[in-house]
């Protein structure tokens, strides 16, 4: 595959900033007696709180001890191992990727102006950032801890502000905790349970023409939030610090159903039921039904497989859709299958797979012939790697002729 490089740029800039007001977005007043959109989703408290990147937290409380006023999240493992291992195993520790830093060096992505753009969500503390904010992003911020940079997104990200912890409300089956906490103890918000909270970094806002990420709204007009139920409901179970999603076959097997029509139509149906938005809700993933026909020894027949793409193709230099196949919430998606029966078939087969990392895969192909710096071309190439074992099949149903 080919990608013209101005429209991979393109999109890797339009996929970084996640929050800059451009214009009305596509399907929803952006503003409103003079409040941005993002203002009017998510109130004064989170509008301040994901005030991007976050400012520098400032020296600690006297008597703090170093663990305490540490932003490093192996420290908050200290009394929160459990919250450290989930966040371990999941998308946010490693969004400082090969993929995502690898382009950071060299191209585009590598100017000052864009590489603060591209961290406020994959590494949002002003501690993270290696430019500073004035008007030629080029002097290094007194504050900036590399470790910390390349921990992706991290406890602080989203719990800790000028040294004050914040966190969702306890639960009534706790425990009363001591009268006197590490760091002060935290401050409880309800945000931290509301769809909202996420969705600084899972909602362009504001935006004009095609608006790539549109996760918060998708799950707003779901059945799920009619239900009263969050991004946190699937995707923090029980308050881990998981964030399973597209890449995690058994997260996408237990949201999606597959299996053949009922009735004598040959068809193959998938439905999203426990998707609370788009699926998948980003451009960059694939989901590929196929209906073929078998022989008795169980190979496909030449000419018998069909298929149906279940995904988003933008073109972002027309800023347009070049298709949009996904699944709404609770929706579902059809393949018929009217092909002639072999004479040798025995039975058709019909399978969904996966594709997470299909427009990275891309990206990551055009653009790693055009590297010279020796460790951006190993960033890309082990991203690339990546990104070409991460597919999988999700479900694989025979029917017998």
């Amino acid at each position: 595959m080919r990608w013209p490089a101005l429209a991979v740029l393109i999109s890797l800039l339009a996929a970084c900033d996640a929050s800059e007001p451009t214009g009305p977005m596509a399907g929803a007043g952006a503003e409103r007696d003079g409040v941005s959109q993002r203002e009017q989703v998510l109130g004064s408290f989170l509008e301040a709180h994901w005030k991007r990147p976050v400012s520098v937290q400032g020296p600690a409380a006297e008597g703090w001890s170093p663990l305490e006023a540490s932003l490093n999240p192996k420290d908050c493992g200290s009394c929160h191992p459990q919250q450290l291992a989930d966040w371990q195993t999941s998308l946010h520790a490693d969004a400082f990727s090969p993929g995502f830093s690898g382009q950071l060096i060299e191209g585009g992505l590598a100017q000052p102006h864009a590489l603060r753009g591209c961290q406020k969500c994959h590494t949002p503390l002003e501690e993270q950032q290696p430019f500073g904010p004035g008007p030629d992003h080029t002097a290094q911020p007194s504050a900036y801890d590399v470790e910390l940079r390349e921990a992706g997104l991290i406890c602080a990200g989203c719990h800790v502000r000028a040294h004050r912890h914040f966190g969702p409300p306890r639960r009534a089956e706790l425990p009363p905790l001591p009268e006197t906490l590490p760091h002060a103890g935290f401050e409880t918000r309800p945000e931290f349970q509301e769809s909202r909270f996420c969705a600084p970094c899972h909602q362009f806002f504001d935006r004009s023409g095609v608006n790539v990420q549109n996760t918060y709204f998708e799950w707003k007009e779901s059945p799920h939030a009619a239900r009263g139920e969050t991004c946190q409901s699937c995707h923090m179970p029980d308050r881990r610090h998981l964030w399973r999603g597209i890449h995690d076959r058994d997260m996408v097997a237990a949201g999606v159903d597959v299996a053949w029509a009922e009735g004598d139509a040959n068809a193959l149906v998938l439905t999203a039921h426990g998707v609370g938005h788009a699926f998948p809700t980003y451009v960059t993933p694939r989901i590929v039904m196929a209906i073929w026909q078998e022989d008795a020894a169980g190979r496909l027949i030449e000419g018998t497989r069909l298929e149906h793409t279940i995904g988003r193709k933008v073109n972002f230099r027309k800023g347009e859709d070049v298709f949009d196949t996904r699944v709404p919430a609770g929706g579902t998606a059809r393949l018929e299958y009217s092909r002639p029966t072999d004479p040798g078939a025995v039975a058709w087969v019909g399978q969904v797979t996966v594709d997470p990392d299909f427009h990275y895969r891309g990206v990551f192909e055009h653009y790693l012939p055009t590297l010279s710096d020796p460790k951006a071309r190993a960033l890309i190439a082990e991203a690339l790697e990546r990104s070409q074992r991460s597919s999988y099949t999700l479900t694989e149903l025979r029917r017998p002729l």
